[in-house]
């Protein structure tokens, strides 16, 4: 069943969920259709609260919030897919090799993995980011990276199901490469299962970036990052409640919109 199929009735949440994410990539796109002002100009008094003309306030620095949490989506959007890019390509080629090939390349990648999951994802994210250095890139990398054991789970127990049936034994002994095979055969089987992990990661993904920028090892200021503006303004949550809840909030629908998303998708494939 396409997943077009599986969203064409869906219900109040799918279809919130769904314009929500629709709203937030544009706003990543054309964030300055959304935006009035300049996200890292000073264009009113330090802590405004929210008002007709600034709508979430203005930061210490007299910067409008709303327009930094708009243009905040295209970095933390942009970082979240590069991770699961990452984590999907480099997971899924060693889980479909160590699949395919079995003994000892399946044996050193399978208890790599038990290694890298016995990590927490976060501690690993750290680990991974102190040997590349601080910065939105930096830390999308390391994500990735913690990310990467799950998936080639999930592309060797795939690969071995469909290695094991019999049209792919037909398509050996009928001269096909074991490449070929893997691409024809394999590949398209595997996606559906790796997709919808991949779209409940983005999630936890996004949540993660927004975690390590939020204790200062993201986007430097005054670049807009939503966890880097979470950030900035936690001194100021009593007296500028604003500064920090926005971009929380944000943050908080994002995820919580994707995974609502990834999982209606998911329920209807299986």
């Amino acid at each position: 069943m396409s997943i077009a199929k599986n969203l064409r009735r869906p219900s109040f949440g799918v279809a919130a969920a769904a314009a929500f994410l629709a709203l937030i990539a544009a706003a990543a796109l054309f964030p300055s259709l959304f935006a009035r002002f300049d996200p890292v100009a000073v264009v009113g008094p330090s802590l405004a609260a929210p008002d007709p003309q600034f709508w979430l306030g203005t930061d210490l620095n007299g910067r409008d919030v709303f327009s930094r949490v708009v243009y905040g989506a295209r970095m933390s959007l942009a970082a979240g897919v590069v991770a699961i890019v990452i984590s999907v390509v480099l997971g899924g080629l060693l889980g479909m090799a160590a699949g395919y090939l079995g003994g000892w390349a399946d044996a050193v990648i399978s208890r790599c993995v038990e290694v890298l999951v016995s990590i927490p994802g976060l501690l690993l994210s750290l680990a991974v980011i102190s040997i590349l250095g601080f910065g939105v890139d930096k830390v999308a990398i390391a994500v990735g990276i913690a990310g990467i054991p799950g998936f080639v789970r999930i592309a060797r127990a795939q690969t071995l199901k469909i290695v094991n049936l019999p049209y792919f034994d037909a398509a050996l002994t009928s001269g096909t490469g074991g490449f070929k095979s893997i691409i024809t055969h394999v590949v398209p089987n595997a996606a559906g299962a790796i997709a919808v992990v991949a779209g409940l990661d983005l999630g936890g993904a996004i949540l993660s970036i927004a975690s390590l920028s939020f204790l200062g090892f993201g986007a430097v200021p005054p670049m807009p990052e939503w966890g880097s503006q979470i950030n900035e303004g936690r001194l100021y949550i009593a007296t500028a409640w604003w500064w920090s809840l926005a971009p929380a909030a944000v943050v908080a629908l994002t995820v919580l919109s994707v995974n609502r998303l990834s999982s209606q998708i998911g329920t209807k494939e299986s």
